[in-house]
């Protein structure tokens, strides 16, 4: 899957063009308004478990975790009218970072970039550089925001790795059923098995746990009753529409 989703416009962000470019935050998150999922490290499986269903989707023998936001292509569940992220809510870090992205540049060298169309780019809110060139204190705490993100990214990617190599993920579908009578069928993901999750060796489940991925795998498993919530985020915002 993309890793870009809603930048529509990346540049490499260069001191010299962009010397006074200025950030001013926007209020709403209508960027991502139409992404009914997006990628999440396995770090932030722990907050977004309280929120999100974590499934796997893409190649099956290269799969990626994802916070499902929404059940339909175009429609983010999280967002209030005034696409406002609901209150309480965990933000993946993936859209915490917009409008930035880190753009690969050989083996490990990599380029600032940042979405160009994003509508607080102006003459006001915060600067990117000082007056000298430098980099000011808040794109410094962005790159590292940025260069962190990218470290848990690859280390998620050897977790759906080992999971595998352990055979432990399967093609999966989910029925969802409303009290009011609705129904609706999730396909198309996959998810931990759980049987063969505990009949893991010990020496199996022992390197998972040193790898840090045994909580990861329980928050993936946990997050799935997060699927009939989301369900009825959609049944509202249906009825909002018609």
């Amino acid at each position: 899957m993309t890793t870009l989703l809603f930048y529509r416009d990346i540049k490499a962000l260069n001191r010299e063009e962009h010397k006074a470019l200025r950030l001013q935050p926007v209020e709403n998150s209508a960027f991502a308004a139409g992404m009914h999922l997006v990628p999440l490290a396995g770090l932030e499986f722990f907050q977004a478990v309280r929120h999100y269903p974590i499934v796997f989707i893409g190649e099956k023998e290269k799969p990626t975790p994802i916070a499902l936001l929404g059940l339909e292509k175009g429609h983010n569940g999280y967002l209030d009218r005034a696409k406002q992220w609901q209150t309480n809510t965990y933000i993946p870090a993936f859209v915490r970072r917009y409008p930035f992205v880190l753009a690969a540049d050989g083996e490990s060298n990599f380029t600032v970039c940042f979405d160009a169309a994003y509508e607080g780019w102006g003459n006001e809110g915060r600067a990117l550089f000082e007056e000298d060139g430098r980099n000011t204190p808040f794109l410094d705490e962005m790159i590292g925001f940025l260069q962190n993100f990218t470290k848990e990214m690859e280390r998620t990617q050897h977790f759906a790795s080992k999971l595998v190599e352990l055979n432990l993920l399967e093609s999966r579908s989910l029925k969802l059923t409303h009290r009011g009578g609705a129904q609706f069928t999730l396909n198309d993901f996959q998810a931990v098995n759980e049987e063969r999750f505990l009949a893991l060796p010990d020496e199996q489940v022992l390197e998972l746990n040193r790898l840090g991925f045994l909580g990861w795998i329980y928050a993936h498993l946990m997050s799935l009753g997060n699927a009939n919530h989301l369900f009825e985020h959609y049944l509202a915002s249906k009825e909002r529409q018609g």
